[in-house]
């Protein structure tokens, strides 16, 4: 039973501050631990050993909180996917790879365009059913492969202090001509999860399945 209509953008939301709630809860606890607990006695080892099951099992808890809310959303699938890109989680893959597009993109009020942060005018990407538009460059999604990592100048030193998480992708043009290329997301008038999501979306219906790459 589907008890779980909130876009899917809103849910991630809800599963980070869970995440973060349950970090929270954990840390109170190992904080009480150590300025109460002195291992003067029994008792002290007990809590202290308690503390640490209670700590190794907060993950697994909050996974478990996890799998329950995807499977009843709407659309449990694209959800898993985009948790497992963002590493929100046990990754999982359960859900249906077919669904409605228009429905999907008009539930989660998904744009199809993005603009150039510095000139709302000029399109930069641009979503149209089986193609993918980047650069003025049409790609058809069965062609297209991409991955979304960390990007930094500096080798070995990926995190998003040190660099930024970057879209790059190989593609046959309209041209005929095989691409390589990459999004940044700081170009882009957009929520850089909602461009991932979209991502997921269309690479289910008409892409090679990357999304399960994760």
């Amino acid at each position: 039973m589907e008890i779980f209509s909130l876009k899917i953008l809103t849910v991630i939301k809800l599963l980070y501050f869970l995440r973060g709630l349950i970090v929270l809860v954990i840390l109170g606890i190992l904080g009480i631990l150590l300025f109460i607990f002195k291992f003067e006695n029994s008792t002290d080892l007990v809590a202290w050993i308690l503390g640490i099951v209670i700590a190794f099992f907060g993950r697994d808890f909050f996974n478990y909180l996890k799998r329950i809310i995807i499977s009843k959303a709407k659309y449990p699938l694209p959800l898993n996917l985009l948790c497992n890109i963002l590493k929100l989680g046990k990754p999982y893959y359960f859900g249906k790879d077919k669904f409605d597009m228009d429905e999907i993109i008009n539930d989660n009020n998904l744009p199809s365009t993005f603009y150039y942060i510095n000139n709302h005018q000029h399109p930069i990407l641009q979503f149209n059913k089986d193609k993918v538009l980047f650069h003025d460059q049409e790609y058809e999604w069965k062609h297209f492969n991409w991955k979304y990592f960390p990007y930094s100048k500096e080798p070995y030193n990926y995190n998003r202090k040190n660099g930024k998480y970057i879209i790059e992708f190989t593609g046959i043009n309209q041209d005929n001509i095989r691409i390589k290329n990459k999004i940044e997301f700081e170009k882009i008038k957009a929520d850089e999860n909602e461009v991932i999501l979209l991502f997921v979306i269309y690479d289910l219906l008409f892409g090679t399945k990357a999304s399960y790459y994760y």
